[in-house]
């Protein structure tokens, strides 16, 4: 009785915590577009908008999201041959979809994986793909923020030190989830350990039960995990053509800030200068436990941006560019949530 009466209180926080956090997400858009120079003062003056910039901010970010859908396909059908795109565009968007609504993307891969797994895809085979998927992204994104860095060195200093910090602070903390990645992606033995250490730890403090159970059922996903891996980097094309497309996709979305910035009928700033912005941005709210990094995004872009807009144009620049690349991606990626019902297996 005690334990579902605790159960229910924690049920009852999340529920209160959820509610809370959309309400401060509507807040926050609604505050963008509904005041003085906001996104709305600007729809009104139909004048406002050059059509042909935002339709190709809106296409830049369907790039991004056809990429992750390839992407996905390709590193799961390097290992499970009867893989299929059709798979792959769910798959994809149902990340797409937890991505965006939970804290720091966390939802996203164990959805996946999940939704993979109800395909007929070995959740060992579908775990080695996004993470093979999310170790290449991590990697693109950490090289093409140091290349921003460097070639903007005189922008990133002019930044006050806690800005500057904060950013710094995000890159490293990049750096760092990308050496552990590839620690795990390359030895076994440490994997191991490391995860029988955790499940035991979980099992002490009676959060799991049946851990050596479960750690005999993972070390043999470990060894597809492992073996994938390994696979990758032997195949030299498939290994060059992912990080193109990764910095492909990435530009496609550090590009927004600037279709929107000429959709204003603005002129003046580098396309390289606004595409580095952007990849400060995107380093400095990645700290952000929140749902698309809502308030921190919002924040970083106009500190970041402030060079290229004005008082009257900012407000509705962060709005539009939040609509494209967050509430947009939940609205196309939300009839793909539902989960797919278990495949049979093949004779």
């Amino acid at each position: 009785m005690e334990e579902t009466n605790e159960m229910k209180k924690k049920i009852s926080i999340k529920v209160i915590l959820n509610i809370v956090l959309i309400l401060f997400l509507v807040s926050l858009f609604a505050y963008l577009c509904f005041s003085d120079n906001g996104l709305l003062d600007l729809i009104k003056d139909s004048k406002g908008f050059n059509k042909t910039w935002l339709a190709t901010a809106f296409l830049c970010h369907l790039i991004n999201i056809f990429i992750d859908i390839y992407l996905v396909y390709k590193f799961t059908v390097n290992m499970d041959k009867d893989y299929t795109l059709k798979r792959a565009i769910r798959s994809a968007m149902i990340g797409q979809f937890f991505s965006a609504v939970t804290p720091g993307a966390s939802g996203g891969q164990p959805m996946q994986v999940y939704a993979m797994a109800k395909q007929g895809v070995d959740s060992g085979t579908a775990t080695s793909a996004l993470v093979q998927k999310f170790l290449v992204y991590q990697t693109v994104l950490t090289l093409y923020s140091m290349i921003a860095i460097l070639i903007r060195i005189d922008y990133f200093n002019s930044l006050n030190k806690i800005v500057w910090s904060i950013t710094l602070t995000g890159f490293i903390m990049q750096a760092v989830v990308i050496a552990a990645i590839l620690l795990f992606s390359f030895n076994k033995k440490i994997t191991f350990k490391i995860i029988s250490i955790l499940f035991h730890l979980l099992e002490k403090m009676r959060m799991l039960k049946n851990s050596d159970e479960k750690i005999d059922k993972i070390d043999k996903q470990l060894v597809l995990f492992h073996e994938g891996n390994k696979a990758l980097y032997r195949d030299k094309h498939m290994f060059l053509k992912t990080y193109v497309l990764t910095a492909i996709q990435l530009t496609s979305i550090f590009i927004i800030p600037y279709c929107i910035y000429r959709a204003f009928h603005l002129h003046g700033a580098s396309m390289v200068s606004m595409i580095c912005a952007q990849s400060f941005v995107t380093m400095s709210s990645s700290l952000v436990p929140i749902p698309g990094a809502s308030g921190a995004a919002e924040g970083a872009s106009s500190i970041f941006f402030s060079p290229f807009f004005d008082e009257t144009t900012i407000k509705s620049a962060i709005a539009l560019s939040r609509f494209i690349t967050y509430y947009f991606t939940i609205l196309i990626s939300l009839p793909f949530s539902r989960f797919v019902k278990k495949e049979k297996p093949k004779n």
